[in-house]
This record gives structure tokens, C-alpha cells and sequence, in this order.
């Protein structure tokens, strides 16, 4: 009865994991499918446009927007002939702020990154910074869970400044996207502007002690104010 009892368990144990198995392999046949039609349909919503004409499709995006604007970029201080297209963004994302959108920045976690970050927060925005993304070559944006802007550059490299750039009309990329966004955003090795612009002084002193805030203001692109008020907190 007992070696009964134990094959009849055996059995009941072996169903279950054939159905199990069957259920995986209908769930990845569906999403196979699923990712396929979302190519698709990436395709037939996706334009096309050089580096200059990204930067214009940045602004009409964020001039759309009316809910959020979740940005994941690199966050490289502008070059000189970048200064004035970079400047109309800020005041475009300044004036989305006031009007209510809520903007969140995830630059790499760099310190010459904090230049952009202190830009975008005087902007109105959240910002982050993650290790992580000194491996990711794509930035987007990602505007009411509707529009998302890519931007890729020619070669592999974070320095690399955006060559191409891709709009995209669609809800799954969007949600996509901001999953990918939220999981960085509130990752434990994430940490917001403050914090890293803190946490790189901290560094700096402990290599150079008694240096000075005309100094840290210097090596680091910031206002003298901006390191006084860190460092006086």
C-alpha cells in the first residue's frame, strides 16, 4: 500500500509539472509573439533623425507633454556650439515644471555629470544618479506613457554624443521603457543629486585636504554657491 501510495504521488507530482511546462510554453509562445508584433509595430511608428533634429524633437516632446517626463541620459556638459540649444531646452523643461509636469533625470554616476544634474534640477526636476548606466550607449525619454525619444550615438562609448535619434509613437515602448526607468530610479546603488554631489566632495577632500570651494567650484563646473551649500550641510 505504501509503494502504492508513493507512485500514485509520483504521478500526480509528474502531471503537474507536464502542465507547468505546457504553461511556460504557451506563455513564451505568446510572448514571443507579443515582442514580435511590437516590432512591428515599433517600425511603422518610428521616425528618423540626425543629431540636430533630435535635440528639435526633444523640445516638441517636452512642449507636449502634460503629465511626466522620465529622461534617462548621459548628462555630458554641452560643447560650445551645443550651449544655446541646451539653454532652450532647460527653459522648455523649466516652464513644463511650473505648468506641472513632473520631470525625473537618471544621469551615469560620474562627477562630471554633476554640471548637467545641477542644470536640470535648477530646471525643476528630480535627479539620480546610477552606476549602471556607464554601460548603456541608449538615452530616452519618455513623455505620459505615450512618446518615447531614443537617442543612440555612432559608436559605443559614454562620451559619445547623440548621432541618431528615433520617436516613437507607442504605449508599449513607452512601458517598456519606464520599467526599465523605475527599476534604475529606485535601485539602492542610485543615489539623488545631493547625496553624490556630497558624497564627491567628501572624496576630494579626503585626497586633498583644506582645498578650497573656488576650487571644488572649478574641477567640478558648479557654482561656488553650490559647493558652499553642501558643504555647509
Amino acid at each position: 500500500m505504501v509503494m502504492l501510495g508513493l507512485t500514485e504521488a509520483l504521478l500526480i507530482t509528474e502531471l503537474i509539472l507536464l502542465v507547468v511546462t505546457v504553461y511556460l510554453l504557451l506563455t513564451s509562445i505568446r510572448e514571443a509573439r507579443g515582442r514580435s508584433h511590437l516590432i512591428d509595430q515599433l517600425m511603422r511608428a518610428t521616425r528618423t533623425f540626425s543629431r540636430a533634429e533630435y535635440f528639435t524633437a526633444v523640445q516638441e516632446s517636452v512642449g507636449e507633454a502634460t503629465s511626466y517626463i522620465y529622461a534617462a541620459v548621459t548628462g555630458t556638459p554641452p560643447k560650445e556650439d551645443e550651449k544655446e540649444t541646451i539653454e532652450r531646452l532647460l527653459r522648455q523643461f523649466s516652464r513644463a515644471s511650473k505648468a506641472g509636469v513632473k520631470l525625473k533625470f537618471l544621469l551615469p554616476k560620474d562627477p562630471d555629470r554633476l554640471m548637467m544634474g545641477h542644470m536640470y534640477k535648477s530646471a525643476g526636476g528630480e535627479v539620480r544618479y546610477n552606476p549602471s548606466l556607464l554601460v548603456s550607449d541608449m538615452r530616452y525619454m519618455i513623455v505620459d506613457g505615450r512618446v518615447t525619444v531614443l537617442g543612440f550615438p555612432e559608436r559605443s562609448g559614454l562620451k559619445e554624443p547623440t548621432r541618431k535619434g528615433y520617436k516613437v509613437y507607442s504605449e508599449g515602448v513607452a512601458l517598456m521603457c519606464k520599467e526599465k526607468f523605475d527599476n534604475l530610479w529606485e535601485s539602492p546603488s542610485s543615489a539623488d543629486y545631493d547625496s553624490y554631489l556630497k558624497e564627491t566632495i567628501k572624496e576630494a577632500v579626503a585626497h586633498t585636504p583644506g582645498v578650497s570651494n573656488e576650487t571644488l567650484s572649478s574641477l567640478l563646473s558648479l557654482p561656488v554657491e553650490e559647493i558652499e551649500r553642501i558643504r555647509s550641510s
